[in-house]
């Protein structure tokens, strides 16, 4: 009987220990095999729902191909991928033309690379007891603090934009005609072909030319409608890199900016 049962314990032991075997050894990898596969499933098909959906999207543009081209090329003319300075002192001379004034000056500055400024830091909302720790503080202290934190902060990129490929030049023109006609001018500068940001308009009267009569009176020499001078300052944008490409500082005097040389 003893034996009978040592065989017993015997027979029910191995059972168990192949049963484990066969749990660790054979299922248990196999489980796992299965459940990472079905995990790298998951990931193949939300990329190829994410790739279906940039093919869906395509689909539908290439029907609005014409109005996305038309859109696109305006964009570029907007903000050139180059300084563009001749073909856009061009289009100043055609507006002046289109709007009655006359161009005494234009200046160009150089380009310079456009950066981001970083958005301010909300303070945090202090409780009273706080608010009565901090006060302890030196004014050094936080001023000090101030500066660090001011320091730190980092320019936020502007999408795809950086400075490496977004550039600004100052413009500086300088008109006389009559009053309606300088609006005009600067309004066709906001509004033209070439994206343009109007910092500052400045307009003075004319003094009109006089000539002294026969009878030693100071007469106007030509009498007509009150003329006035305007200066504008403003800045236009290129696609460009400001550190890659050549100057592009210009002063052109009055007979250049009539396009009379």
């Amino acid at each position: 009987m003893a034996q009978n049962r040592l065989w017993v314990v015997g027979s029910v032991a191995a059972m168990i220990v192949i049963a484990l075997l066969a749990w660790f050894i054979g299922i248990q990898p196999q489980l796992s095999s299965i459940a990472s596969i079905n995990a790298e499933r998951q990931t193949v098909d939300a990329q190829n729902a994410a790739q279906q959906a940039v093919l869906d999207q395509l689909e539908r543009d290439k029907k609005d191909e014409k109005q996305l081209r038309a859109e696109y090329d305006l964009a570029s003319r907007s903000v050139p991928a180059g300084t563009g300075v001749p073909r856009y002192i061009d289009q100043l001379n055609a507006l002046a033309a289109q709007t009655g004034v006359t161009l005494t000056r234009i200046t160009v500055s150089d380009a310079a690379a456009f950066e981001v400024a970083a958005p301010a830091e909300s303070a945090p909302i202090e409780d009273e007891n706080t608010a009565d720790a901090s006060g302890d503080a030196s004014s050094d202290g936080s001023a000090e603090t101030a500066a660090d934190v001011s320091g730190s902060a980092q320019p936020v990129g502007l999408g795809p934009l950086t400075p490496a490929n977004f550039a600004y030049l100052g413009i500086g023109i300088e008109i006389e005609g009559e009053y309606a006609n300088v609006l005009a001018f600067v309004h066709g500068l906001q509004t033209g072909e070439r994206l343009m940001l109007v910092n500052a308009v400045e307009a003075s009267s004319v003094q009109a030319e006089t000539q002294v009569n026969e009878d030693g009176v100071e007469i106007p020499v030509e009498a007509g409608p009150q003329k006035y001078s305007a200066s504008i300052s403003g800045l236009i944008y290129s696609l460009v890199d400001a550190g890659a490409v050549g100057s592009t500082a210009t002063d052109t005097g009055a007979q250049e900016a009539a396009g009379e040389n």
